[in-house]
């Protein structure tokens, strides 16, 4: 995927920033976060939240498969 503009670098910094295997990391990834809202408008922000918030719910799993784990 190529970032195109301040709201896709958004969304990725938003994902990373949970993602991220450190303390440390998270934190710059946070710092990158801030610095891309920063030309976003409020509401831009509120929809990049919205699909990072999307990106990480998992579909159902049935019951059975559940019970086997």
């Amino acid at each position: 995927m190529e970032i195109e503009n301040d709201y896709q670098a958004l969304v990725l910094a938003l994902k990373l920033t949970v993602t991220a295997p450190t303390a440390a990391k998270a934190q710059e990834c946070i710092e990158m976060a801030e610095s891309f809202a920063a030309s976003l408008s409020s509401e831009q922000i509120q929809r990049a939240k919205r699909e990072t918030s999307q990106w990480f719910i998992l579909p159902q799993v049935p019951t059975v498969a559940v019970s086997n784990i």
